[in-house]
């Protein structure tokens, strides 16, 4: 007799020993999922220095909708147009979107991580949240080297293939110089 369970993404029934449906699955190998940050151990830290309420943002920048979460909207805006943020570093980033408050840090990190699904997925579902059309954030100099530390939602195949072409152009044009 088959068991079955729940997909730990969506919910949907799943048969056997599987964690996630396939659809789930073939979202986040495409790289179109992204997985809420490990927030482990914030929770008292945040207790002790009074935040209570956490929102959702979003950013126009020079390479698409950056999405975010935090305590202070303010000091967070001041913090990317002042360069201190990698990601937005170099741009010129505006702020587009706030979301309504969220009662835990985890909770916005969820959220984030949903809108940055669906911002990826280019699905209607985000214009009807935020009221904008989805442009992906995909800032030039971090994505190979996020590909390669494993960390964060990492690039496709064919953002990488530019990225070694670039580099192969760039030698070839040094070498016949």
């Amino acid at each position: 007799m088959a068991r079955f369970r729940a997909c730990s993404d969506c919910g949907r029934r799943i048969r056997g020993n599987y964690t996630r449906c396939y659809r789930c699955n073939e979202r986040r190998r495409r790289g179109h999922w992204h997985d809420p940050e490990d927030l482990d151990g914030l929770a008292e830290r945040d207790a002790e220095l009074g935040r209570s309420e956490f929102y959702v943002y979003l950013l126009d920048t020079d390479y698409g909708h950056y999405v975010g979460h935090t305590a202070n909207v303010g000091a967070r805006l001041g913090a990317h147009t002042a360069d201190q943020v990698e990601s937005t570093a170099g741009g010129e980033p505006e702020l587009l979107w706030t979301s309504y408050p969220f009662r835990t840090r985890k909770e916005a990190a969820r959220f984030e991580a949903a809108l940055k699904s669906l911002r990826d997925q280019r699905s209607e579902r985000f214009q009807e949240i935020t009221g904008l059309e989805p442009v992906p954030f995909e800032p030039l100099y971090t994505e190979v080297a996020t590909h390669y530390s494993g960390r964060g939602g990492g690039c496709g195949l064919f953002t990488l293939t530019l990225a070694i072409m670039a580099v192969a152009i760039l030698i070839l044009g040094l070498a016949f110089s």
